[in-house]
């Protein structure tokens, strides 16, 4: 959109089709908005609160945070939860595009990923199904922009016996998934990219744009950069077949209110103190506790804390004294995505489609939400937004023509993770060679100790790792201050 357009709209009344049109994205701006004002609306508070100093404090609301809360706290210990955010759940983001619920961030989960499939039972959450399956017409755009419609038959054939060459090698090198060292050759093999190791398979054009398509999104940047060895890992873990794995990541969702109901039930299961909009700047550790300064002035006294911050936050807390010099080099170079994700409204019945579309095409996947006779919702995702504004609702039509010629978006709901300030980046991605480090990020420090999915053994890019991980900083925690009460009592 240009400059004079931009300025035109800026200086016409508002119809209520254009607040239809654009409220989706307001809403995500708001959001963003309310997100940047640090700590709206809270007075501060001194030490622990009411009640004093506690035992652990967890910064970051999202699902490592609030499992590691709410375990902590089912253990006895007392335990506040610091959130920047002005609500919970992180990276996951439950909101609503044209009364219909959608999901903005992680949304995909599956009775193979057992952590979230447990947390799901044990609050008595079902699966949402996404209409993957029976497709009336499925689309692949190779990198020049060109585009092939492919029979969903053929369509399945050329990417599953694309995803089998790439993982081919996948039992050997990840017999036990959730130890994903336990073969050390694949530590050797971390330096291959997942563009090197594509290029080698020899693939059919089609299969390779296809596959090119996916890895893309996991990578949230060019493959180049992207670790092979992670994504096999990925891949492992569904049992080391490739319909699980496609059923996995875009076939289910969490029924009867989203990741948002499900992340509100377990931390209502906790006796944790929850501070929203609380935006911690300095931490600075003794041996004898740990000390939270916010931006707005509160300080928070604690025994422990947890930090289950997207990597690419990291930075933007003072830690004294500061983290070491391994957990520094992961921070700056180990993890980052530039993925997104958004939602459109195309007036057209299209049915229900799925397409891949190759880097450096913008909208890696795209795929029928719902469609029917007042037209059709489509979930977009992006392996790289810096590609493509998605706010422009003139740039993103005119990639959507290339698929679909005829489709006029009256409504879009974009949400870009990267330049959300509390997350700066998407969905976990290690980079090459870094993915045989990424326990360096999980190692505890003093009375530091570390979750969040990028720190998982398991579904890493998943809400399950973030789960994962939560259980794990728990037991580590309590393993700490229960030897010190031993000692001192």
């Amino acid at each position: 959109m240009t400059t004079d357009k931009k300025n035109a709209m800026a200086n016409q009344p508002v119809d209520r089709r254009s607040l239809m049109r654009l409220g989706a994205a307001a809403a995500g701006a708001v959001a963003l908005a309310s997100c940047a004002k640090e700590n709206p609306g809270r007075e501060a508070r001194d030490g622990g609160g009411e009640g004093g100093p506690y035992d652990v404090a967890v910064i970051g609301a999202g699902y490592a945070g609030i499992t590691a809360a709410r375990d902590l706290a089912a253990k006895g210990w007392r335990v506040v939860v610091l959130e920047a955010r002005p609500r919970i759940g992180g990276r996951t983001f439950t909101s609503e595009f044209l009364g219909r619920p959608v999901e903005l961030g992680g949304s995909s989960v599956h009775w193979v990923q057992p952590h979230v499939f447990t947390e799901m039972q044990r609050y008595g959450f079902d699966f949402e199904e996404v209409p993957l399956y029976d497709l009336d017409a499925s689309y692949i755009m190779t990198s020049d922009g060109a585009v092939h419609n492919v029979p969903p038959a053929k369509f399945d054939t050329l990417y599953n016996d694309a995803f089998n060459r790439f993982c081919a090698n996948s039992r050997t090198l990840f017999p036990q998934p959730y130890k994903p060292f336990a073969n050390p050759e694949v530590l050797k093999i971390d330096d291959i990219s997942a563009a090197r190791h594509l290029a080698s398979l020899g693939l059919d054009p089609l299969a390779k744009a296809a596959l090119s398509a996916e890895l893309v999104l996991y990578a949230g940047g060019p493959l180049s950069t992207f670790s092979y060895a992670s994504f096999v890992k990925l891949f492992a873990l569904a049992a080391w077949d490739p319909f699980t794995f496609t059923d996995s990541e875009k076939h289910w969702h969490i029924a009867n209110g989203g990741t948002a109901a499900l992340a509100k039930a377990i931390l209502d299961d906790s006796k944790a103190d929850v501070r929203l909009g609380t935006v911690v700047k300095e931490v600075e550790q003794s041996d004898r506790g740990v000390t939270l300064r916010t931006a707005d002035g509160q300080t928070f006294e604690a025994r422990a804390a947890v930090f289950t911050l997207p990597t690419s936050v990291y930075p933007d807390i003072n830690f004294k004294p500061g983290l070491s010099p391994a957990k520094r080099e992961f921070i700056a170079h180990g993890d980052s995505a530039d993925g997104a994700t958004m939602y459109m409204k195309v007036k057209k019945n299209l049915g229900n489609t799925f397409a891949f579309c190759d880097d450096p095409n913008p909208l890696n996947a795209i795929q029928t939400e719902e469609f029917g006779d007042d037209g059709t919702i489509l979930k977009a995702t992006l392996g790289r937004q810096s590609l493509i504004d998605m706010n422009d609702l003139d740039a993103v039509g005119a990639e959507l023509r290339k698929i679909h010629p005829d489709a006029e978006i009256t409504d879009i709901a974009p949400y870009n993770w990267v330049k959300d300030p509390f997350s700066k980046q998407a969905w976990p991605a290690y980079k090459v060679g870094w993915f045989k480090k990424f326990k360096d990020m999980a190692k505890p420090e003093g009375r530091l100790f570390f979750a969040g999915s990028a720190t998982a053994d398991g579904w890493h890019e998943y809400i399950d790792g973030a789960v994962e991980s939560g259980i794990r900083a728990c037991r580590e925690v309590t393993e700490k201050l229960a030897k010190e009460d031993a000692t001192n009592g």
